[in-house]
């Protein structure tokens, strides 16, 4: 990977060390072009066939394309699988205390199902606590694969394992790892998965996309029902309102889509599908695996130099544990928001996040970013260090 090269495609690396992209990733240029591309287009009223992002999607998750659908945001599918599944009293819900609040939320709404928060014990959340709380009764499992303030990545594929011993469904939300390490749902089997293009695939905050496992497809009525995905309408070169004894209820009539495309709401506009392929497109011809590679290195890096100056990470440092999120902290709110600032009037961007108790500075480096501007990081935070 010729780095150096690939700085160029994110043009905000000329003016900050930018180490945020768990929060909103740097615009990559191929995605600005595609969207400027698709606007120059409508306003000269050209019609252009859109990309196929589900394709893309499908190659770096590692499924097939039928078993996608596009929404607007992450969010938004997971409030899909929640209306999918409509968990009832009797039912249980089984969540962690790290997750993020958007797949934590749309659960709430179920009056009289339980909601089972694992809590974590200093960032800690193993296999074993997942099984002491996934019984019969639990209807699915909604996991952040990597969690937002710990940095902490799940091993999916064993938690599956243990919800389906119980008859139960998982969510995967994978917000925090595609586009930073490689997501294979056709290993882990996982019955739903979301991700969305802000974050680690440098995208538009308006293109998402959900997964939902073949043998669920059928399975479930979307409670959101677009009339693009009745079948028998749009497989030839018309739509029925060309034909004069189109009726809007009868014309209509017949089934969805047997694809994951039924549960797709329509919500995605066509700029931002056009963004989204371009994102898609470069993080699978530039390869998962020497992104997930370099990833894995810079943030190792980030850790060893931290714990050198003797703080408290609360991130594994185990490859298998972490992906691209490394957290640490003073113990002090007052001295972590100091270095946030700190680096913040320096040009280097990272967040300063809490949730479950855990938190602190996060930094999250990318494929694009360099051992260089890590060293600001720790050279900025050992000043801190030092006065107090």
């Amino acid at each position: 990977m010729d780095i150096s090269k690939v700085r160029k495609d994110f043009p905000v690396l000329e003016t900050q060390a930018y180490l945020n992209s768990a929060a909103t990733g740097p615009l990559l240029s191929h995605v600005k072009e595609a969207v400027v591309g698709w606007w120059n287009d409508r306003e000269n009223l050209q019609y252009v066939d859109l990309p196929n992002a589900k394709e893309e999607v499908a190659n770096l998750i590692h499924c097939d394309e039928k078993s996608v659908a596009l929404v607007h945001r992450a969010s938004q599918g997971v409030n899909i699988v929640a209306g999918l599944v409509q968990p009832r009293k009797g039912d249980n819900i089984v969540l962690t205390d790290l997750s993020y609040p958007s797949s934590v939320y749309p659960w709430v709404g179920y009056q009289g199902a339980e909601i089972r928060r694992i809590n974590n014990r200093d960032g800690v959340i193993d296999l074993s606590d997942f099984e002491k709380v996934i019984d019969d009764e639990t209807k699915i499992v909604c996991l952040n694969r990597v969690e937002w303030t710990s940095g902490l990545r799940h091993d999916v594929k064993a938690i599956t394992e243990t919800a389906h011993d119980h008859g139960a469904l998982v969510l995967d939300d994978a917000f925090q790892a595609v586009g930073a390490v490689d997501v294979d749902v056709s290993k882990e089997d996982v019955d739903f998965l979301v991700f969305g293009g802000e974050k680690w695939m440098c995208s538009s905050g308006r293109a998402a996309a959900l997964y939902v496992n073949p043998r669920h497809v059928e399975e479930y009525e979307p409670s959101y029902r677009f009339y693009w995905r009745v079948y028998e309408n749009f497989q030839w070169s018309y739509a029925p309102w060309d034909k004069p004894v189109h009726d809007n209820i009868e014309s209509w009539s017949g089934p969805l889509v047997k694809t994951a495309e039924r549960f797709d709401p329509g919500c995605v506009g066509e700029d931002a599908q056009c963004g989204f392929h371009a994102s898609l497109k470069y993080f699978n011809e530039l390869g998962i695996d020497g992104i997930e590679k370099r990833v894995l290195g810079l943030s190792e890096y980030l850790i060893d130099g931290l714990k050198d100056l003797g703080l408290k990470v609360n991130t594994p440092h185990e490859k298998e544990k972490r992906a691209g999120i490394v957290t640490y902290t003073m113990d002090r709110y007052e001295d972590n928001a100091a270095s946030y600032e700190a680096m913040k009037k320096e040009g280097v961007m990272v967040a300063h996040r809490y949730t479950g108790g855990v938190g602190g500075i996060r930094v999250s480096p990318h494929f694009f970013n360099t051992e260089e501007e890590i060293d600001r990081v720790l050279g900025i935070q050992k000043n801190i260090c030092e006065i107090n």
